[in-house]
């Protein structure tokens, strides 16, 4: 064991006190360095950016909105069309039996025939006016019918774009969730040193940081959630759409005959029926449309003063 006189050991113990200053002093200045600048870029780099999604989600919601509304009118006036349609069938077809009869009819009959026409057109006393009565009704029929499977073809037609839009909505929202997500990560992995900050780094910046997280943190993950929930309720009922608009449609071009048998009246019952279900799918996508709209506006308006926030970094 090596032995130190009073001197040398002095000198240690004096060199031994030098460097455990030296250390303090090396610790110390580790922990005041401000790191506003690298906590500043990782939340502009992991915080921005969703404002814009969200819009593109609200923009693309507004014409489903639109769309499915425009689609719900149209199976609407389908479903009109197509009864008014078999009430004029059904007029045509009154028209069709008297004529077909009155050869067997009496005088008095005929007498009585002729006033019943009255309600059919005004005062026509002439025998030959039934002919142009029934086409008249077949016509108008014939109209309807050709009305209702456009508007048919037109729900249709909006139910491909609303399950294609609501497709797109969902996977966004889905996207925009992860965002979300990493950016509250960010937030809660530097919270200690952003609260350290308020002695490290000067005032404003300390200021700066804290408006930014204060903002960002109030962004939801459970939001989204629910955009993706009526995006796909909305893409699946618009999806039933395109069957029942189909079909119908295929229906209401078989039924559109001027027969007056059973099977063209069943086609035309089914064609109508077909007609209502696509007005209330669309009615139903239409709602859901409106309440995704509802539910981004919350992260819209969070992300509108986050981004405010971030920009003053």
């Amino acid at each position: 064991m090596i032995k130190l006189d009073r001197k040398e050991s002095g000198r240690y113990m004096k060199n031994l006190f030098v460097a455990f200053l030296c250390l303090l002093c090396f610790s110390a200045f580790a922990e005041n360095v401000c790191e506003y600048a690298r906590i500043a870029n990782e939340l502009r780099q992991n915080c921005s950016g969703i404002n814009a999604e969200l819009q593109q989600i609200k923009k693309h919601e507004v014409i489903n909105t639109v769309v499915t509304g425009v689609g719900t009118v149209a199976g609407g006036g389908a479903l009109v069309a197509g009864i008014k349609k078999k009430d004029f069938d059904k007029k045509a077809e009154e028209l069709d039996k008297k004529m077909q009869e009155i050869e067997n009819m009496s005088d008095t009959e005929f007498v009585a025939f002729l006033k019943d026409m009255a309600q059919y057109q005004e005062l026509k006393d002439e025998y030959d006016s039934m002919c142009q009565m029934k086409h008249d009704y077949q016509a108008k029929a014939k109209k309807m019918g050709n009305i209702r499977t456009g508007l048919m073809v037109g729900n249709t037609a909006t139910a491909v774009a609303g399950t294609v839009i609501s497709n797109k909505n969902k996977k966004d929202s889905d996207s925009i969730k992860d965002m979300i997500q990493q950016c509250l990560d960010t937030i809660q992995e530097n919270s200690q040193i952003i609260g350290q900050s308020m002695a490290d780094c000067e005032r404003e910046n300390y200021e700066k940081l804290k408006q930014a997280v204060a903002e960002c943190k109030l962004l939801s993950t459970e939001n989204m959630d629910k955009v993706y929930k009526q995006s796909k309720i909305s893409g699946i009922v618009s999806g039933v759409n395109i069957g029942t608009g189909t079909v119908g449609t295929i229906t209401s071009v078989l039924a559109n005959k001027n027969q007056y048998d059973k099977k063209t009246k069943n086609l035309n019952t089914v064609a109508n029926v077909f007609a209502g279900t696509s007005a209330v799918a669309s009615g139903v996508s239409t709602v859901f449309n409106a309440a995704t709209l509802k539910s981004i506006k919350y992260n819209l308006t969070i992300s509108e003063s986050c981004e405010k926030a971030l920009g003053n970094l």
